[in-house]
């Protein structure tokens, strides 16, 4: 070094993103502690609606999937980004994409009304519209793929996003069966109610909810202590083969690796069907942030204690 010259001393934030990895097969929208800036002309995103095949308990599953031009689930968009995206249909069969929670022109919404008929196999369709920036998610609109996990998170960065010094992990949750959707309705449509609600093993699992996991909940935990012999089974009444994590299971789950003391904003996304999953963060402690439920935040409150993630329209983010 020549003399008078001063040494590069790197950033703090420079020092935590190096030393950050994450551990996983399954690569799941993970996003670095430093996010860039916008780019002001973003080129169009492609969003392609498919098939993918996952491992489940040992077994393999064909299911649905919304891949973005990253090779990853989902969209993420920068501040001030628009929704500007080619929704390419490669599933073999015709679909309807609705973005929960944001506010696109009735058009682009993704529900099916006669005007907005589902997008043809093989067919392309474009959309255009300002983002709402927060934690959201897309789903299929189409009979019950949203059962299959045509689903995907919809994460839409705030210029706050830019300013902190935190990483950032998104969890999307599912449940699963390896029954078809049909299937799972045939069965409970011919309940007769002459069953227990849940089997013993179910119910095991249901209230083994230890420090620092993660617990699911669905009407057949909710209602198996109260069942009297003859009532009907509820409607949400389904004995899952397993809960997903960034699909994988609890058994198999994702571990994300963070630096200890270090900040981690947590989005949660429960895209499950039926089920309500109970967050512990055990020795942790969090803030719970933000929630959304359709389009209506609600305030923050503390999450030290469990914390629900509502099934059906629902995502938490939380630090």
């Amino acid at each position: 070094m020549r003399e008078n010259e001063r040494p590069t001393l790197r950033t703090r934030r420079q020092i935590l993103a190096s030393g950050v990895a994450m551990a996983g097969a399954i690569p799941f929208l993970r996003i670095p502690r430093a996010i860039a800036a916008p780019e002001t002309d973003a080129a169009k995103l492609r969003l392609t609606v498919g098939t993918r095949t996952l491992a489940v308990n040992g077994k393999s599953a064909r299911v649905f999937g919304l891949i973005g031009p990253n090779g990853k689930p989902g969209i993420t968009l920068s501040p001030g980004e628009r929704f500007d995206v080619d929704l390419v249909n490669q599933a073999g069969t015709s679909t309807i994409i609705h973005w929960h929670g944001q506010l696109p022109p009735w058009t682009q919404d993704g529900f099916p009304w006669p005007q907005t008929p589902p997008i043809p196999a093989g067919d392309t369709h474009s959309y255009n519209y300002a983002a709402i920036a927060g934690t959201y998610w897309m789903h299929s609109h189409q009979g019950m793929q949203e059962q299959s996990l045509m689903t995907a998170p919809l994460i839409v960065h705030s210029a706050e996003d830019l300013r902190a010094d935190r990483q950032e992990v998104v969890l999307m949750l599912h449940d699963f069966s390896f029954r078809t959707p049909d299937e799972l309705l045939a069965g409970l449509t011919k309940s007769n109610g002459s069953q227990s609600a849940i089997p013993k093993s179910g119910m095991d699992k249901a209230m083994n909810m230890g420090s620092g996991s993660m617990g699911a909940m669905n009407s057949r935990t909710m209602g198996a202590m109260n069942m009297g012999s003859g009532m009907a089974m509820d409607l949400n009444d389904v004995d899952y083969d397993a809960f997903l994590v960034n699909d994988r299971t609890f058994a198999d789950p994702e571990v994300m690796r963070t630096e200890p003391g270090g900040r981690v904003r947590v989005r949660l996304i429960n895209a499950a069907s039926a089920t309500q999953f109970w967050i512990d963060l055990g020795a942790l402690t969090g803030t719970v942030v933000a929630r959304r439920r359709g389009r209506r935040p609600s305030g923050s409150t503390d999450a030290r204690h469990p914390s629900p993630a509502r099934h059906g329209p629902a995502a938490r983010r939380a630090d």
